[in-house]
């Protein structure tokens, strides 16, 4: 990569984590659904969570002990991710285009919608983003160099990937059909670098192999029940919507793209192999979504780590005519968009205020006021345990002075960090309960309901019980 590309992508890095972690933080008075349920299950170190694999949580742990337990941290990682996308997709822009071309396909990949409007609800999806993007990286410098050491990173970078999320199973049948069909690229291929790779990958994500044998395989059980959900729909009318989702998040490289088609080619200057690699690669595995769409239903937001090198395969698609967006005009209209979408995420509750509701709950008020009356009965006893569903019980415990597990759903199977006996000796806060939590937990009292009124004046009833601590906790 030049220093110029160099330059360039880390001024974008540090806009991305500047604008797009104050953005969400002024637009939001509570934290987002996904983000707050990885806060929850970051409160305990595991190797796995009856969802996902756990990788996300780990970056929520690691990034509170720097910056405190807030919404600014759950912001700040969403920005971090992406930014780090951002230096793997300049690199491979770097290896597979001319300079100036790699810059403009830099600038159209972070207008993808995947890194400004939906970038601010942390969770699966973008963790992978990076690690996707990286796993590209390490498989050209594996077969570029015919390195072990790069075998070895690639390993343990994949290890990462499905760390993040299962769907990095679809970087395997691609590479493997790269490498079965083009000679081209296996030429500094052997047993040898196949074996570390391989052996690396065990040792990062073996772990999580065992944890899911210990655990009834939860996750599987989880996606299963995902696609039961889904089933019931119109298996054309879902990838149509699948296609049409994406082409939505990209829709600044598509207008891009067509206004591009007017210019007169230039000297085309990707040559054959790399060719073979951006479409096997960098469209391949959504491609094989589609695939699987024909049998499963598909989530449209499933795409997007996959596609790290679409605005580099517009730049081959479109034979040299990006490098006319290089150009001084052209980073203003960057500059102007991302201003005018900042804008528009700002004030997206005055423009669609349904779909804003949650960001303007009172979170931090009901929060404030669980916490007092929890102290108030039991001043000698920390707040621990808070249960409920993954949002209300999360921002409870986001925004508590105390360390307060999230008991989720008071449910120790997908909680096992959480027992009865430990509810029993240390009390907990019950969000919402059912009859059925109150009958299960005999000495948890209803308290008075809460009324608090939300940024947009409209007032919010929440119910919530107490069960009283009756021996000596032992969570720390």
């Amino acid at each position: 990569m030049s220093k110029n590309l160099q330059r360039l992508t880390f001024a974008l890095i540090v806009f991305q984590l500047v604008f797009w972690t104050l953005i969400p933080l002024i637009a939001h008075h509570a934290p987002p659904l996904d983000a707050t349920e990885m806060y929850g299950w970051s409160l305990s170190f595991e190797w796995g969570f009856y969802k996902h694999p756990p990788m996300p949580t780990w970056l929520v742990a690691l990034v509170q002990m720097v910056v405190g337990k807030n919404m600014f941290s759950l912001f700040l990682c969403a920005s971090l991710v992406i930014s780090a996308t951002y230096y793997c997709v300049a690199w491979l822009a770097a290896r597979f285009l001319p300079e100036k071309e790699a810059f403009v396909a830099l600038f159209l990949y972070a207008l993808t919608i995947y890194c400004h409007l939906w970038s601010t609800d942390f969770n699966h999806n973008q963790m992978q983003m990076p690690f996707w993007a990286l796993s590209l990286v390490c498989i050209v410098k594996a077969l570029d160099t015919g390195s072990r050491k790069w075998a070895c990173i690639l390993g343990v970078v994949m290890g990462f990937n499905a760390l993040s999320k299962y769907t990095a199973a679809f970087i395997m049948p691609c590479a493997i059909f790269l490498l079965l069909a083009f000679p081209a690229w296996r030429k500094q291929l052997n047993w040898q670098m196949i074996a570390l790779a391989s052996l690396s990958f065990l040792i990062v994500f073996g772990p999580h192999l065992y944890w899911l044998t210990q655990h009834n395989f939860l996750p599987f059980h989880y996606v299963s029940e995902r696609f039961d959900e889904l089933r019931d729909t119109n298996r054309l009318l879902d990838l149509l919507d699948y296609l049409g989702n994406i082409a939505l998040a990209h829709l600044c490289l598509i207008f891009a793209a067509i206004y591009l088609l007017r210019k007169k080619m230039t000297l085309h200057l990707i040559s054959k192999e790399s060719q073979v690699f951006i479409w096997v690669m960098g469209i391949g595995p959504v491609l094989l979504t589609l695939l699987v769409g024909l049998f499963e239903p598909l989530y449209y937001r499933w795409a997007i780590p996959m596609l790290p090198m679409i605005s580099i395969f517009a730049a081959m698609m479109l034979k040299g005519r990006m490098e006319d967006l290089y150009s001084k005009k052209a980073l203003l209209i960057f500059i102007i968009l991302e201003l005018l979408f900042g804008l528009a995420y700002l004030f997206k509750d005055q423009m669609n205020p349904r779909q804003s509701a949650r960001g303007n709950y009172p979170a931090p008020e009901i929060a404030n006021a669980v916490y007092q009356n929890w102290h108030h009965l039991y001043p000698a006893h920390a707040l621990k345990i808070v249960s409920g569903g993954e949002w209300d019980a999360g921002f409870v415990s986001l925004f508590s002075p105390d360390k307060t597990y999230v008991y989720t759903h008071a449910d120790s199977v997908i909680t096992p960090w959480i027992k009865e006996s430990d509810v029993h000796d240390c009390g907990m806060v019950m969000m919402s309960p059912s009859a059925e939590d109150l009958h299960r937990f005999e000495q948890a009292k209803l308290q008075q309901p809460l009324r608090i009124s939300s940024k947009n004046s409209e007032e919010v009833v929440v119910n919530y019980a107490i069960s009283p601590p009756q021996g000596n906790c032992q969570l720390k």
